[in-house]
């Protein structure tokens, strides 16, 4: 056989591997689904959060008509589970460490698509209303208002093989996933420790007032949808501290004024027996799957004693009402510190979000 025979049959050959190959990642990533183009992870009833900007626009893509109602927040409004909110039929557009400015780049990226709400839900993390927050994040085609790239190329890399390897055989990467149908659950089982600071407890007031103008951009997209806002539960503990190092009045301002911008607002990080049990939270900051069921079924009526209603009350009141909690739960505030004291050190710390 002469040399270039040789030569174009080794090609055809290499060529022929390659296409395989790549047609098998293809198959097995198109199975497990870890960017969620198609009914995720076909194995197993887990899908893994990799990248939640692109893998939860993926999942709505097509289906805005079947929704008339989004939830925005960051990691902890993932896991308010969108089913329970009676009523409506919810997308949680929520995702880790998000801000107010992704928010609007994700609602006018719907809004182009067709998508009109009767129900825009907001988680807002007084964090917002720092000097320094998270970056914006938001993927280009949002941005631009185009589709997501095509799972032919995504599902073709090797970086996309590793997520389906660890989605069968690893653990998650983040500190939650979310089961067959996509709804956000916590994926560890760490006591809550009252002793550790709950994570950025110490970056700073909340005086930037530059977010409130972004959440009535926000507003503004969907005018004709009801608008609703919460605080999601902190630890007792945190807001404790606040007070002790002169945050407090800082903390309840930001999220007075930033309830000014909704329809209404509920506050679940108020002192409250769900923020002083360990057992709810595994940081402080995420809360357990009952607790969100519960924010679920009392967020829209405020039935709830458990959480303050921030657009019937002033400042003042809201400051003061935080004031009172904390006094009428300083015997247990102190309890829940000695007994952690009494218990061994936990030998792991929470995973990034």
């Amino acid at each position: 056989m002469s040399m270039p025979a040789q030569s174009m049959r080794y090609l055809a050959m290499l060529a022929a591997t390659i296409v395989l190959c790549v047609g098998a990642a293809l198959a097995f990533n198109s199975l497990v689904d870890p960017l969620w183009y198609f009914s995720g992870n076909r194995f197993a009833p887990v899908n893994f959060a990799f990248n939640e900007r692109l893998s939860k626009a993926n999942l709505i893509e097509g289906r805005e008509h079947e929704f008339d109602c989004v939830i925005f927040g960051d990691s902890r409004a993932t896991l308010l589970p969108e089913q329970k909110i009676a009523g409506y039929r919810c997308f949680n557009f929520a995702f880790s460490s998000g801000v107010v400015g992704e928010f609007v780049d994700y609602a006018n990226w719907l809004k182009s698509r067709g998508f009109a709400p009767r129900l825009v839900i907001v988680g807002v993390s007084a964090g917002d209303f720092r000097k320094s927050v998270s970056s914006r994040n938001t993927p280009d085609f949002v941005r631009e208002g185009q589709n997501p790239p095509s799972p032919l190329i995504a599902y073709a890399s090797l970086d996309v093989l590793a997520m389906s390897w660890r989605t069968l055989f690893g653990s998650s990467p983040i500190d939650r996933e979310y089961d067959r149908d996509f709804h956000c659950r916590v994926a560890v089982t760490m006591p809550y420790d009252p002793r550790k600071p709950i994570r950025d407890l110490y970056s700073g007031p909340f005086d930037n007032r530059e977010p409130l103008d972004k959440y009535r951009e926000l507003r503004g997209i969907f005018p004709e949808a009801r608008f609703v806002g919460y605080a999601p539960p902190l630890s007792a503990w945190a807001i404790a501290e606040y007070a002790r190092i002169g945050w407090l009045k800082s903390y309840t301002k930001a999220l007075n004024e930033a309830a000014t911008v909704f329809d209404q607002f509920e506050d679940y990080s108020v002192p409250s027996e769900i923020t002083l049990d360990p057992a709810n939270t595994y940081d402080g900051t995420h809360y357990s799957e009952t607790v969100n069921a519960t924010i679920a079924a009392t967020l829209l009526d405020g039935t709830t004693i458990e959480a303050l209603n921030l657009t019937a009350l002033s400042d003042a009141a809201t400051l003061a009402a935080y004031q009172t909690r904390l006094k009428d739960y300083s015997n247990a505030l102190e309890d829940g510190v000695s007994a952690q004291s009494a218990m061994p050190s936990p030998a792991s710390t929470p995973r990034a979000q």
